[in-house]
């Protein structure tokens, strides 16, 4: 992206749940985060190793997270996790468990990274997570739990990106969470299933601030699915 659009407070934030269970391809995974110029990209569902590649095709830094075991430690390779990616400098990465006492041997077990990014005298600070599928009351308490790392991390701007599962009926709740955290929800399009999207499960909260220029998520169809259940969303936000 031009380097007048983050000096002058512009940032652009893309997340994307790719399912990495089911290997897709990381190559047009890659190209569209290239044509999407992102400051910042917090993808969910997505083992180190993928994280690791889509770093090294785009020059960029990453941050990677485990989530769960799915198998064992043996099998390194299938381990499920969360990652930040940029094209600028990154640091200060925190995991936080929002699941105290669910084992990480098991899918409920959730997981916050967060990170800074910086560029041209900037920071943003990026919660990537990944709440639970299970039940609102669940998604209610992580969402919480972020919410109150966000409190203590904003440097000095802040967002929370990533697969929030959020329900028709519980989306006015799930992001309440993060009001007094001071994020907004932008507003969006239905991200899942990516061949005929009905559901908004992603998203990017925004400082209550922030001015959104663009919030764009694709139509979807059988190319867009053949790469994810999900569609990528993408928010460009002066804060």
């Amino acid at each position: 992206m031009a380097a007048t659009t983050t000096s002058t407070g512009t940032w652009r934030v893309l997340t994307w749940n790719i399912r990495g269970s089911a290997s897709p391809d990381l190559v047009l995974i890659a190209a569209h985060l290239r044509t999407s110029t992102p400051d910042a990209v917090a993808l969910q569902e997505v083992r180190r190793h993928q994280a690791r590649r889509l770093a090294r095709m785009l020059g960029w830094r990453y941050r990677w997270a485990r989530k769960h075991h799915p198998y064992s430690p043996l099998v390194w390779w299938r381990t499920e996790g969360i990652a930040v990616l940029t094209p600028h400098s990154i640091g200060e990465p925190t995991r936080t468990t929002l699941t105290p006492g669910v084992s990480t041997w098991v899918y409920r077990h959730r997981v916050l990274l967060s990170v800074t990014v910086r560029h041209r005298g900037h920071g943003l600070r990026v919660h990537c997570t990944h709440l639970s599928s299970t039940s609102t009351d669940e998604r209610i308490e992580q969402a919480r739990r972020v919410a109150s790392v966000v409190r203590r991390n904003a440097v000095p701007a802040s967002v929370v990106a990533g697969d929030l599962n959020t329900h028709p009926d519980d989306l006015v709740e799930i992001v309440r969470e993060f009001h007094a955290a001071g994020l907004r929800d932008p507003g969006g399009d239905s991200t899942n299933p990516a061949e005929r999207p009905v559901q908004r499960l992603d998203m990017v909260l925004v400082p209550n601030a922030a001015v959104v220029h663009e919030q764009h998520v694709p139509d979807g169809g059988d190319d867009w699915g053949r790469l994810s259940d999900h569609l990528p969303v993408l928010v460009e936000f002066e804060a």
